[in-house]
């Protein structure tokens, strides 16, 4: 089979692998599409060099059509079209035991951790695969992991009928929470980013508003949006500490300042570090300060509503490129251009 195996730091090449085997539970897949993920992205660079090595095959949100089963598999057959749930836990440790298997001490990832979905096959276990209803594309079902992210932090906010919701980015994993938000019954959603055009794309999506935090005080604006009580709830998507912002304040300091007394902010941000915090004013608001981690049994509720179709996927997708110009998408999403969100591989090679 051909892959796309990232060798090096910033170098992908095309490579002739042996097909992946069947254990008794695994379902050997033909990949149709894999999105490019911003920790694929982070890999490429090397910055995951503590975790992976190089060579490896990196692709996470994928979907494909099943070509093989082992002889344990009861639930797909060869034909069936699927998507794919990465995450691989342990099922023993007490993040794992109390069901938050996305938590897990060991968690390890399909495309991270494992060889993945940047090439024509890949292997997963039959508990991670959910079928892929007819009217759903192969390109749209890669994108459920990515949804299945927005819909968890959504989830996890607990947002109640009414709400004032603040999104702080507007990057793929933003503008996921943003497509889920405007699903529920808060109020409105303000969106707070540093690139035009994807504040541009929020307000397409139903931003009530968006901010531009380096030609705007964002905390001035949100205080504004709310009518000086703050919001209910802000979901942190961005993670970086220092982004030349209006005022200099990181996004999880603007966070704190932004949410309302007894609010709740909810963090997927994932940045190197954070810094400027105001914890004093966190404490004296009595605010909730909250974690969300990928996703934690999604899969089938955001299925279901990219069947229905109430999440727009074709200005959520910037580009495609087949597989065997994976270096040239990946060069692409490293220069982060402002206009680009979701780039996709068009593997299609059954």
């Amino acid at each position: 089979m051909l892959a796309a195996r990232t060798v090096k730091e910033r170098t992908i090449r095309m490579t002739e692998c042996p097909p992946p085997v069947c254990g008794p539970h695994g379902v050997r897949l033909a990949v149709g599409y894999a999105g490019i993920c911003g920790s694929d992205v982070h890999v490429y660079r090397g910055e995951f060099a503590g975790r992976v090595k190089f060579p490896t095959t990196q692709g996470h949100e994928f979907a494909g059509t099943v070509l093989e089963v082992g002889p344990e598999v009861t639930h797909f057959h060869p034909g069936d079209r699927v998507c794919v749930d990465p995450i691989i836990s342990c099922r023993r440790c007490p993040a794992c035991l109390s069901g938050h298997y996305n938590a897990c001490r060991s968690l390890r990832l399909i495309g991270i951790d494992l060889d993945g979905a940047f090439a024509d096959q890949v292997l997963a276990d039959e508990e991670q695969c959910f079928r892929v209803p007819d009217n759903l594309s192969d390109r749209d079902a890669a994108l459920v992991e990515i949804f299945s992210i927005g819909m968890h932090a959504t989830t996890m906010a607990r947002v109640d009928p009414g709400d004032k919701v603040v999104v702080l980015g507007a990057g793929r994993v933003g503008l996921s929470v943003l497509q889920n938000l405007v699903l529920t019954a808060a109020e409105k959603v303000a969106v707070v980013d540093v690139a035009e055009p994807k504040l541009r794309l929020a307000e397409s999506l139903g931003a009530a508003l968006a901010v531009n935090a380096r030609s705007t005080d964002a905390v001035a604006a949100i205080n504004e949006f709310t009518g000086g009580l703050g919001a209910d709830r802000v979901i942190e998507c961005i993670g970086e500490a220092d982004l030349n912002t209006l005022g200099g304040k990181p996004p999880l300091a603007q966070a704190v300042e932004m949410v309302r007394n007894a609010g709740q902010i909810t963090v997927l941000g994932q940045g190197p570090v954070q810094y400027g915090i105001p914890w004093k004013l966190l404490v004296w608001k009595e605010a909730t300060l909250q974690c969300s981690r990928v996703s934690r049994g999604e899969y089938p509720r955001v299925i279901a509503m990219l069947a229905a179709g109430r999440y727009r996927t074709d200005p959520f997708v910037s580009a495609e490129f087949p597989l065997e110009q994976a270096a040239e998408a990946f060069e692409l999403v490293d220069r982060e251009p402002p206009e680009v969100v979701k780039v996709m591989l068009r593997v299609c090679r059954a």
